[in-house]
């Protein structure tokens, strides 16, 4: 009988530790690039770096290379509930940002031309 009075309390240690290791596990790590909820972030520098543009547009176009000092995208972020698309001059379609994605480097930039659009949803330039 002794034993089974060591094992239960060797038990209820063990769990007692265990549940405060859960209650001291840290908070989940945010969003990437701070981008608010239901918005597309779009960036300049790659991981979530440099200037950013947001839109809560989700059936637009806009051309942040007209308005602002902003380089090709490098990096996004996509909280918004439908999938965003960027055109180039001509109106061919040269990245898909999909609703909830994201990337911290996309590879090779896209946009940077006066004549570039950021689309949303079902719209087209």
């Amino acid at each position: 009988m002794e034993w089974k009075k060591k094992s239960a309390s060797v038990f209820s240690a063990l769990a007692i530790a265990g549940a405060g290791m859960m209650a001291a596990a840290p908070p989940a790590a945010a969003a990437p690039g701070d981008c608010p909820a239901a918005r597309l972030c779009i960036y300049d520098g790659t991981n979530f770096s440099g200037d950013r543009i947001t839109s809560a547009s989700t059936n637009a176009c806009f051309t942040p290379w007209d308005t602002a000092a902003f380089g090709s995208i490098h990096s996004y972020v996509n909280n918004g509930p439908v999938t965003a698309r960027v055109f180039d001059q001509v109106g061919t379609l040269v990245r898909t940002m999909p609703a909830g994605g994201f990337s911290s480097n996309i590879g090779t930039p896209v946009g940077g031309g006066s004549s570039d659009h950021v689309c949303l949803g079902n719209a087209r330039p």
